[in-house]
């Protein structure tokens, strides 16, 4: 964005530039010289980008601030700047009304006004005469950014989710952050917090800085067929369920062009799909086979009782993965057992299932167990008994021989080493007693990071997604960043 008339002559002169340079590519020959459109192509896309920053300036100009209306918090930052051009006062005038250095405008200006205080936004505001919605908090009285904290973990969201996923700027910890900024900035920050919150989460912000009570959105959960475990801390795992569920949709909006296909209902034709397309059963080819049929996947790196999910809105599916283990047997699993449900009640165009049960506390219903089932056929190419039978047969009875006998066994019929080892030690423990997960889980493939690669099939296909406003790609970038 440019926001003085500096850049604004800057602009100006690459733009000119540019319209020379692509004048003299169009006049020469065409023939045999293929390179020549890639270089049109590559200068009129900046052309487009320089035009499009100069007419926003000259809008702005053109305006006046009393065109301009601020609908969010989070938007308050581009806004101001976008006044003061309105205005028509450069930075310099603007600072001598405030009795401020040019320097300090600069300052706010090229950090979103971070480092101001509420008093100092209040000022500016009045100074070029802005408008805001009644929907953007700017509070009159003192705020705490360590009772904004505490509010927020009443409805679930503990100190290290609001650092890591909803703070606009980051820090390790929210110690950190206290330590860190000074109480103005604190509440700037606070009130960013607070609006990311209230978008993501339907809670309206001043509810956040108050004692008044506050709710969840209760049609997200209603939505939902999930059970919590006992041990789980319930509120935290709805919160994590509505904030995947926003996040999803995010993900559905910048995908809408994905063609969708009918998902098989047989495990080995997937296998076999997989297999024939790409040569090799990796969690990443999985991957890129369900997005190849219309269904994105979303990976997060998350602690705490949400597991995964599909949601189907309107007719598209969209799956949730949220695993910390390192294993790529257990997410190709995970997500080949959200498949199945995608493929559940073709003829409702609104379903959706959330898991909060890990491996140790798998729900034991009908379609739990059959989707299980599903994923681990798809595989082991169907044919998960066979060769948990052909492990046992050549091991001759002896649990200490599996070790060595199930990766022979996986290698011989071409399919995972690492879910064989997990279905037999399933199997060892629901008919014989025997606990082989230690085992079994020396055997998992970690050499890979699979909440990495999905993360990067995800990127491939949405790109850089200009049709979401700033603050939802803020919090998907956030999302997809890795855990610190």
């Amino acid at each position: 964005m440019i926001s003085n008339e500096r850049q604004y002559r800057i602009t100006k002169a690459r733009l000119e530039e540019f319209q020379n340079a692509l004048k003299a590519l169009e006049s020469e020959s065409q023939k045999d010289h293929d390179w020549l459109t890639v270089q049109k192509d590559a200068i009129s896309g900046q052309l487009d980008d320089l035009k499009g920053e100069v007419r926003e300036y000259e809008s702005l100009q053109a305006r006046g601030p009393s065109a301009l209306e601020v609908l969010s918090f989070e938007d308050l930052p581009i806004a101001l700047v976008q006044a003061r051009i309105a205005s028509g006062l450069t930075q310099k005038e603007l600072a001598d009304k405030l009795k401020v250095k040019e320097q300090q405008i600069q300052r706010y200006e090229a950090t979103g006004y971070s480092s101001a205080s509420l008093d100092r936004v209040r000022e500016v505001i009045d100074a070029l005469g802005l408008k805001l919605s009644k929907g953007v908090f700017l509070p009159s009285t003192h705020i705490s950014f360590s009772q904004f904290v505490k509010r927020a973990n009443q409805l679930g969201l503990s100190a290290e989710f609001l650092s890591r996923r909803i703070l606009p700027k980051h820090f390790t910890t929210v110690g950190e952050l206290e330590r860190s900024l000074s109480e103005s900035e604190q509440q700037t920050v606070a009130l960013q917090a607070a609006a990311r919150i209230e978008r993501v989460f339907d809670v309206p912000t001043h509810l956040l800085f108050s004692e008044q009570q506050m709710h969840l959105p209760a049609h997200i959960l209603a939505s939902a067929r999930f059970k919590v475990p006992a041990k789980a801390d319930r509120q935290k795992v709805n919160a994590y369920a509505v904030y995947a569920h926003y996040l999803a949709l995010l993900v559905l909006h910048c995908t809408q062009g994905l063609e969708v296909k009918s998902i098989p209902t047989e495990p080995k034709e997937i296998y076999d799909t997989i297999l024939t397309t790409y040569g090799t059963i990796t969690f990443k080819n999985c991957v890129r086979y369900i997005w190849g049929l219309g269904i994105p996947v979303l990976p997060l790196q998350d602690s705490g009782g949400f597991h995964a999910a599909c949601w189907r809105v309107n007719g598209r599916n969209v799956i949730v993965l949220k695993q910390v283990a390192a294993s790529s047997g257990r997410w190709i699993v995970d997500l080949f057992h959200e498949t199945k449900h995608a493929g559940q009640h073709p003829d409702n165009p609104n379903f959706a299932i959330v898991e909060t049960f890990d491996e140790d506390q798998q729900d034991q219903s009908d379609d739990e167990a059959e989707a299980t089932d599903f994923a681990v056929d798809v595989a082991l190419a169907n044919k998960a008994d066979d060769l948990a039978h052909e492990c046992v047969d050549k091991s001759k009875g002896k649990v200490q021989l599996l070790k060595s006998v199930v990766p022979s066994v996986a290698a011989r019929h071409n399919v995972r080493a690492d879910v064989l080892a997990n279905y037999v030690a399933h199997r060892l423990s629901e008919e014989q007693g025997q606990n082989w997960w230690g085992t079994a889980h020396n055997l998992q493939d970690t050499t890979v990071n699979p909440w990495m690669e999905a993360r990067d099939v995800l990127i491939e296909h949405i790109g850089n997604c200009t049709s979401l406003n700033p603050m939802d790609w803020s919090l998907l970038n956030q999302a997809l960043s890795e855990r610190g």
